[in-house]
């Protein structure tokens, strides 16, 4: 009688480790498939609503630098049309400290947010929107995969453009934005322009300066190595952050590395960015 009850007693020590190790699984999936999730809702019911970006670190305390992405990633797939590259941000210590990291952060570019130069925007339409120079890559082959170094990318670039950036942030108080504040919310991307490509065998993307003036007034000025000291590897550090966080990357899509020099506030007026011998993108802003 005794083995028998042992043995009865064992098969139910194995039932429950068995339902055990099933319900540990099953909330660690739910927990995988929540989260960010109450962060995606208050973005999107922002946007729609026309409200200010909420602090989504406030909203969900759980949320990390990967999971952030991913409500990006989510956010931008339900778009009407595929994005029309990436973006880098914070790429410049100051703008780290600024937000409390150590880290660059990454968005998506929306195909509608592609504007030609000389465009005009309403602050109307447009709230809180930011100017920033840039240099823009396009790629001439798909990247399905990380890429080991600066010298991989280049065999993926067919060309080097001057391109302006006019970034969105509507948190209510910027003080207490941090990066993943940003990142859930797609680091701002809006609007931008990008000047005319040429192969990168004929422009240096590091060697490049901008200027940007405003109704006569100087605003900036932005050198090539603001973006992480290095173009490429600013490029490089974008491709493989976008890669890591599941997408691919496609022909003709472009990459933008970051501010060069400060971003600035947009206020009503007639802008002009200036990129040495690449040429000039120009800006109109109305209330």
């Amino acid at each position: 009688m005794s083995i028998q009850l042992f043995a009865i007693d064992e098969q139910q020590h194995a039932h429950w480790r068995i339902c055990g190790a099933a319900l540990a699984a099953s909330m660690l999936l739910v927990s995988c498939t929540t989260t960010g999730r109450s962060a995606q809702a208050a973005i999107a019911a922002a946007r729609r609503d026309g409200m200010a970006t909420p602090l989504v670190h406030l909203i969900d305390e759980t949320l990390t630098i990967e999971s952030a992405y991913q409500v990006q990633r989510r956010l931008a797939r339900a778009w009407p049309q595929a994005p029309a590259g990436f973006k880098g941000g914070l790429t410049s210590s100051a703008a780290q400290q600024r937000f409390g990291t150590d880290t660059p952060v990454a968005g998506v570019l929306p195909a509608s947010g592609r504007k030609p130069a000389g465009s005009t925007l309403s602050l109307r339409e447009f709230t809180g929107l930011n100017i920033e120079t840039e240099v823009a890559f396009k790629l001439g082959k798909p990247i399905t995969r990380r890429l080991r170094d600066s010298a991989e990318l280049q065999t993926h670039i067919a060309g080097i453009a001057p391109a302006v950036e006019l970034p969105r942030l509507q948190f209510a108080e910027l003080s207490q934005v941090k990066a993943v504040d940003l990142i859930a919310s797609n680091v701002g991307a809006a609007a931008y322009m990008v000047g005319t490509f040429e192969p990168a065998t004929q422009r240096d993307p590091n060697a490049v300066t901008t200027r940007l003036v405003c109704n006569e007034r100087e605003l900036l000025t932005g050198a090539g190595r603001d973006a992480l000291g290095d173009q490429w590897q600013a490029a490089l550090w974008l491709v493989n952050r976008v890669i890591d966080a599941g997408w691919t990357l496609q022909r003709d899509q472009i990459l933008m590395t970051g501010a060069l020099g400060r971003m600035v506030a947009a206020q009503p007026g007639e802008c002009t960015a200036s990129f040495g011998d690449w040429g000039t993108i120009g800006i109109t802003i109305v209330p």
